[in-house]
């Protein structure tokens, strides 16, 4: 099987390389490291190790897969994630390369358990009446309703699957919003059917900035756009009372905003220090 595997790594481990040379030092703090990532796993289980691009979140392999007492060993940048993943890629769990401690040559990541997840899915009703909310079975074609029915203003919630659909039909059957899920494990995702608030972030900063939604209810930051370029603006859908941090290249918090403006108005956000 690992000899099998081995062009394809090896193709991707090239593409791997090139990649960390044409991405934009400025993604990244400029430091480069290597890891060596070890599988402990308790149970034996083979693990696979991905790197995550910070542009488009696309996720490359950059190790074959390795049993239990095995070590691979990775070059890379601090501010990289990787992704340690068995074998159905259900289970996994990240790691975030920092800065190395003094006289540390190879950063050492021990793989010990991975965690099961679920993408997290909220729809909130801002249409002028009542709604009900269906999955749609991309098998029969059949649109299954999940949860009661949701009426203006609330919302509601529930654990899915990235590439899920759904569809949002008022009391009369018509079909308000059909949405597709895209977050990644263990991240709510929000579908607002109706009008919605828009926060504009512009950079009047003189190096790219990253915008971040903060979710009250875990106090975790969840990224919403990689990079935003000197003079750009972003514009992010959202909910008043939202909040959001935004950090300069190195990751550094620059500021917080937090939306004011009502459903169907847009607010504009300065960011600079």
């Amino acid at each position: 099987m690992l000899s099998s595997l081995a062009p394809s790594v090896l193709r991707q481990g090239c593409l791997f390389a090139i990649l960390l040379c044409a991405l934009p030092l400025c993604v990244f703090a400029e430091t480069k490291v290597s890891v060596r990532f070890s599988n402990a796993m308790k149970d034996d289980r083979h693990i696979t190790m991905f790197w995550r691009n910070p542009v488009d979140r696309e996720e490359m392999s950059v190790t074959s897969r390795f049993p239990r007492g095995v070590n691979e060993v990775v070059e890379a940048y601090t501010g990289h994630v990787f992704v340690a993943y068995d074998d159905d890629r259900q289970d996994f769990r990240e790691f975030y390369i920092e800065e190395p401690k003094a006289g540390e040559s190879v950063i050492d990541i021990v793989v010990t358990d991975l965690i099961r997840k679920t993408a997290i899915a909220r729809f909130i009703n801002h249409s002028p009446g009542s709604m009900e909310l269906f999955w749609k079975n991309e098998e029969t074609g059949e649109n299954i309703r999940v949860g009661p029915l949701i009426k203006k203003g609330d919302f509601f919630e529930l654990d899915t699957h990235k590439g899920h659909v759904f569809v949002a039909k008022n009391l009369r059957g018509e079909v308000l919003e059909e949405f597709t899920v895209n977050s990644v494990p263990g991240v709510r995702e929000e579908h607002t059917i109706g009008e919605k608030a828009v926060a504009v972030f512009k950079n009047m900063m003189k190096t790219p900035t990253s915008i971040f939604w903060f979710d009250t209810e875990s106090n975790e930051e969840v990224e919403v756009h990689e990079t935003v370029q000197p003079g750009a603006s972003h514009e992010v859908f959202a909910h008043p009372g939202h909040k959001f941090i935004v950090r300069d290249h190195m990751k550094r918090r620059i500021k917080e905003f937090t939306v004011s403006a009502d459903y169907g108005k847009k607010e504009t956000f300065r960011v600079d220090l």
